[in-house]
Order: C-alpha cells, then sequence, then structure tokens
C-alpha cells in the first residue's frame, strides 16, 4: 500500500530555506546551529508549528537522515557534478550501489527517468577523468556526461587530530547533542562547543540532509535555467518565485562558482505534476532564458563510508598536509591516492542533526 507521506505545509519551503546558509540550497548542506525557536522567530511563526513539521519531516521519511562532510579542500580535493543515463531506469538503486565502489564518488540525486546526477571528489581533473572512465564501464550506465567542476572554500588551516575525532563522532551520531558528542570524544562541553562553531564558521565540516520525495505528495522539479547574454538573475529570481512561490534557489555558499555564472538552477514544489509543462513553458519565456532543463527529484544520496575511509586514513595524511598548508603548497596526487581508498556502500546513520530540531 502507498504511503501518502508528509502532506505539505505551505511553511516547509520556508523552513528549508532558512535551514540553508545564505537562504540558498548548496552541496556544503545546511546550518545545524539553527533551532526551532530560531527558525520560528525568523519566520515569525509559533515554535510548535516548527517543531511539528520537523518531526513529520523526519517520521515519515522525508528526510531520510543527515551525512557529515568534511570539506574535501581540507584534503587537497576539489569537486565535480556530472550527470549520468542509466541503461535500465527501474534498476536505478542497484545502479547506485555500484557507483558508490568507485573512488572519490560521495553523493548523488536521483531522477524520475533515466539520468541522475552524481558527486565526485578527486585531487586533479586528470583523476577525475579516470574515474569517469570507469563510471562509463559501469554494468547499466549508458552515458556519462561532461564533469562540471566546482571548489570549497579554502581552508584557513589544517585540521588537528581533535577535529578530526569530533567529526567521525558527528558523522557516527549526527542527531547526538553536543554534550553527548563531547563526551564520545572525550572532552569537555565548552570545548566542544567552541570546535563545533569553529569547524561550521569556517566550512570545515558540512551537514548534507537526505531526501526522499516519494514521501511528498507533490512533485519537486529541478529547474536549470541557462541565461542569454545580458540575462538579468534578479529578474529571473523575482519573476519565478512570483508565480511559483514554492522555489528554492541553489547557490554557492561555501563553494567557489567555477560553473558559468549564466546557469540558474532551482528546485521548485508544484501543487501538481500537471504543471510541470507550465513550469518549463514559464521558464523558457523568462527574460533572458536561453534554454530550459526540467527533472524531476526522486531523492539524494551519501556514500558515507567513502568519507569514513578518508578520516580513518587521515592521521598519517594530517601532517603532510599541514606542512602544505603551512607553506602555501598544493597537495600531490599522490598523496591524494594515499588518503582515499574504494569503500562499498552502506546506509544507516541517525536521521537528524545535533541542533536542527532540538526544542531550544
Amino acid at each position: 500500500m502507498i504511503d501518502l507521506g508528509i502532506g505539505i505545509d505551505p511553511i516547509d519551503v520556508d523552513i528549508l530555506r532558512e535551514m540553508y546558509r545564505g537562504q540558498k540550497v548548496t552541496v556544503a548542506g545546511i546550518d545545524p546551529r539553527l533551532n526551532v525557536s530560531r527558525i520560528a522567530r525568523r519566520l515569525h511563526t509559533s515554535r510548535a508549528r516548527i517543531a511539528h513539521r520537523l518531526r513529520r519531516w523526519s517520521e515519515t521519511g522525508f528526510v531520510r537522515r543527515y551525512d557529515v562532510w568534511p570539506n574535501p579542500a581540507l584534503f587537497g580535493l576539489r569537486g565535480w557534478s556530472f550527470e549520468l543515463r542509466s541503461m535500465r531506469r527501474l534498476e536505478k538503486p542497484d545502479l547506485f550501489r555500484r557507483i558508490a565502489l568507485i573512488d572519490g564518488v560521495v553523493g548523488g540525486q536521483e531522477f524520475l527517468g533515466d539520468w541522475s546526477a552524481v558527486q565526485l571528489v578527486a585531487p586533479d581533473e586528470n583523476t577525475c577523468l579516470r574515474r569517469l572512465s570507469l563510471l562509463r564501464g559501469l554494468e547499466g550506465v549508458a552515458e556519462v556526461g561532461e564533469p562540471i567542476p566546482w571548489s570549497s572554500v579554502e581552508p584557513k588551516r589544517a585540521l588537528s587530530p581533535l577535529d578530526v575525532r569530533i567529526i567521525q563522532a558527528l558523522r557516527r551520531n549526527p542527531r547526538g547533542t553536543l554534550t553527548e558528542t563531547a563526551r564520545t570524544v572525550g572532552i569537555s562541553t565548552r570545548t566542544m562547543t567552541s570546535r563545533y562553531g569553529t569547524l561550521l564558521d569556517e566550512w570545515a565540516v558540512w551537514f548534507v540532509p537526505l531526501f526522499d520525495f516519494g514521501k511528498i505528495p507533490l512533485p519537486v522539479v529541478s529547474l536549470n535555467v541557462h541565461l542569454a547574454p545580458g540575462g538579468s538573475h534578479t529578474l529571473v529570481v523575482h519573476a519565478l518565485r512570483k508565480e511559483f512561490p514554492w522555489s528554492l534557489e541553489f547557490g554557492w555558499a561555501g563553494m567557489r562558482p567555477l560553473v558559468s555564472p549564466d546557469l540558474l538552477v532551482f528546485f521548485v514544489t508544484l501543487p501538481s505534476a500537471a504543471l510541470i509543462e507550465e513550469l518549463e513553458r514559464f521558464a523558457a519565456h523568462l527574460p533572458g532564458a536561453r534554454e530550459v532543463e526540467i527533472s524531476v527529484m526522486v531523492r539524494t544520496h551519501a556514500f558515507t563510508e567513502w568519507f569514513d575511509g578518508l578520516l580513518a586514513d587521515s592521521e598519517a595524511v594530517l601532517p603532510r598536509v599541514r606542512r602544505g598548508l603551512v607553506a602555501g603548497e598544493g597537495v600531490s596526487e599522490r598523496t591524494g591516492r594515499a588518503r582515499v581508498s574504494t569503500r562499498g556502500f552502506r546506509e544507516g546513520l541517525p536521521a537528524d542533526v545535533p541542533t536542527i530540531d532540538s526544542p531550544g
């Protein structure tokens, strides 16, 4: 029997917008320091309403869980996103398990139909291209698109061994309180609070929510708008949100925008699937729009064991990375290879973050 899922409250999109830094969806995830009270104050509504919606997101599985990622730049790694077409769209869950075995694949978005999007990190472009070649050879992969580069905020300092232990503890239990995490790491709550704030302020650690859009009775679509020369970002955003108010913009907070600035990405919740083509027609006539692409979201993925391996290997690697950062040097491809290893696919982290659903 199909579960009708979470239901929709008009405030849901506003809550999501507040959770992301800069009020835009990013690869770097949400700000977990926002609790119920702070979100309620920002949205001028009651704490009870916000707490109810967050609880429903978790109970119904709309928010499957949160994954905690260290900033890849801390390990001399850069990021790429690319599209992937499956040979058999009904077998995409099995395909994603195989994709997760490729070194450096850290996440993905599954769309309705043949296509998906995948995120990969590597020390350099040549390594990225070799890994894409491996992906093209996987059973069930029909086509791999051109990689689009993205790069994280450069770290102000290298991770210390204590930072690594904190991140590992957060990854094991993202919903734990700071006191619980401090106890796991073996430090005081005061030290934990200070370190936690610094890691977040410096974009050293990311809290990435994983969504199952099948738990929502309304379609959520990813909309790409390519602007013609001279097209106005501001006009497009204003016109889209006026016509389709349940819209979230993808932004670049926490990353350097290495893609062309004429690409705008939005996530739009529609009242009905019948409006998908209407959205596409509307977007095609936005001021300055040159081309539009639209995909229906199914779920988002994170491949947790790859980062587990990266952090486990970091004890030997971090001293070399610290020397490179101090000297202003890059990290060699050889060093990058030494600190990454192929890991299997695993699900199962707890499904919430330390403060986002706390009653404070």
